[in-house]
């Protein structure tokens, strides 16, 4: 029997994502579990013409208390197959909103953008090393970071404390698994600026809201921003790769050759 190889990856409806989703289908034996809050036919389509196999959870991430539930599910169908290479998640959901001076923030966008950016990896984080544990397989945790965690620009308090969280709390669970019997290897990465919704968002947003607005739209006028299949390749490289997990925040994934 051949040995399956596992990835599981949030926020596959659209962007990177969906690219994500798309180039692992590529690896041959390769089962792709998708998380997101609407399907992406496109995705489920494709995966039709492919050896490898899809799975697709339609679910809001920003439900952290019934993650446990829905993580239940997903190892109930790991599990029944015995033959398992490796498996990897990918923590690639992501908000934006709100944007703007903190004092105007709506209280629950604040809570919807650290429910999806932080709480919601940290349970997934928490499920996938709970279920894994006693696999003495190669596990990755790869979660998508921002530069915004560490270069700081006024009106985006949220997003950039969110994603500075993430890469703090990659940190810890790395330290964590390091004299475990079967560690799981943690990542977190800086994608850089993608031609994604979220970059529409930002150029969309008034100046008054957004300072900077007038760069991030020099950016696209001049096709500076990276697509969404390319990163997404990249991201799979860094994820394959025999050096992942010897750096835990990785801040130029263009530099990985």
């Amino acid at each position: 029997m051949k040995q399956m190889r596992y990835f599981i990856v949030t926020g596959t409806s659209k962007g990177i994502g969906a690219s994500l989703a798309k180039q692992l289908l590529d690896i041959e034996n390769s089962h792709v579990i998708c998380i997101s809050r609407q399907h992406n036919q496109e995705l489920i389509d494709t995966s039709e013409n492919k050896s490898s196999r899809l799975s697709y959870y339609s679910f809001d991430l920003s439900r952290t208390n019934e993650m446990d539930q829905l993580f239940e599910q997903i190892f109930e169908t790991i599990d029944s197959v015995p033959n398992i290479e490796s498996i990897s998640l990918i923590n690639n959901a992501g908000v934006l909103n709100p944007i703007g001076p903190i004092e105007d923030n709506k209280t629950e966008d604040i809570i919807n953008n650290v429910a999806i950016n932080l709480l919601a990896p940290m349970v997934i984080v928490s499920n996938f090393i709970k279920y894994t544990n006693t696999y003495n397989i190669d596990k990755r945790v790869m979660n998508i970071s921002s530069g915004s965690a560490k270069y700081l620009l006024p009106s985006q308090s949220c997003y950039s404390t969110s994603k500075a969280g993430l890469d703090s709390f990659s940190k810890s669970v790395s330290l964590e698994q390091l004299h475990k019997s079967y560690p799981v290897k943690v990542v977190s990465v800086y994608p850089g600026v993608i031609d994604t919704q979220m970059q529409s968002e930002i150029r969309s947003t008034r100046k008054e809201d957004f300072p900077y607005v007038d760069q991030f739209r020099q950016l696209a006028e001049q096709g500076k921003l990276q697509t969404a299949e390319y990163t997404a390749e990249k991201l799979i490289q860094l994820l394959c790769s025999e050096d992942f997990g010897r750096t835990t925040v990785v801040e130029d994934l263009f530099s990985i050759s």
